[in-house]
């Protein structure tokens, strides 16, 4: 699927267009958020794109922008334990906006009707009608499936080669895999990145989409009727023997065609009624 050109552009040249770079910019101002490990914040960011705007589109175009590693910063959880963001520079969150604006209305429609979750036009509510859709035709049983570290273990090299499925310009691609490769500062400590997607940077959402898409495209497949929210995904069948049998056979695909882990403490089969799935519990919706 050769999408190098639309329109007879390169895709760099619509990501690093005067249009495109600001509209990325007014973004990511309307965001705010902290800044990354250089210390600017989103209010210098205008006068510092303004300043050196014609080298920034100069390495952007002939792929020599050097992304810098991520901040981290700890989240605490309601268990107690911590999730970690990792928080990118304005500028690189700028670049990133920018490439999010040109290659994610290229790469969704390639996305499953049953994926709902960090998709324009998509949301939570639908995901739950979907839920109740299946348990009024009769399925069930839910298989509810927790990946363990999600975005901390995706695969950089099979993502690259899902990315190429969609994308052909080496330039836009670079850029990507520089992004996942730009390392992690925890305090003063730098940590290579050889796996993963820091969450916290706009491309994050729909790289860990990317590469989820594999998994929904084997549960079509499959004819599985299933439900997915980001890395929260969830398949209903009339049996718990199917549901069994169904767990099973899906934590083996993750394990050996994606590389990822099923979190079994957090995973089960288990009765639709009993199931909680984005907060809500589908017997309570369904008013039983």
């Amino acid at each position: 699927m050769d999408m190098e050109k639309q329109d007879g552009i390169n895709l760099i040249e619509k990501v690093i267009s005067d249009n495109n770079l600001w509209t990325a910019y007014e973004k990511v101002y309307a965001n705010k958020g902290v800044p990354g490990v250089d210390g600017l914040t989103v209010y210098e960011l205008k006068s510092h794109m303004t300043k050196h705007y014609e080298p920034l589109k100069r390495k952007l175009r002939d792929g020599t922008y050097q992304p810098q590693p991520v901040k981290r910063v700890a989240i605490p959880k309601p268990d107690g334990s911590k999730r970690y963001l990792g928080i990118p520079s304005v500028l690189d969150r700028v670049v990133q906006q920018a490439i999010l604006q040109v290659i994610d209305p290229i790469i969704d429609p390639h996305f499953s009707d049953n994926s709902f979750g960090f998709r324009k036009g998509r949301n939570a509510h639908q995901a739950i009608e979907k839920a109740k859709e299946y348990y009024r035709d009769g399925y069930r049983v839910v298989v509810d499936c927790d990946l363990k570290s999600y975005f901390d273990t995706i695969h950089h090299q099979r993502m690259r080669a899902y990315l190429e499925y969609f994308i052909s310009d080496k330039i836009v691609l670079k850029l990507i895999w520089k992004f996942l490769r730009s390392g992690i500062l925890d305090k003063d400590i730098y940590i290579e990145t050889t796996k993963g997607t820091p969450q916290g940077g706009p491309l994050s959402p729909l790289l860990a989409n990317i590469y989820l898409n594999m998994l929904d495209r084997e549960l079509e497949r499959r004819g599985h009727r299933f439900i997915r929210y980001a890395d929260d995904f969830v398949i209903y069948v009339k049996s718990k023997r199917a549901g069994e049998r169904v767990m099973e056979s899906i934590t083996k695909f993750l394990e050996r065609d994606l590389g990822l882990t099923i979190n079994q403490k957090k995973s089960k089969v288990c009765g639709a009624t009993s199931a909680t799935f984005l907060g809500f519990n589908i017997q309570n919706l369904m008013g039983k």
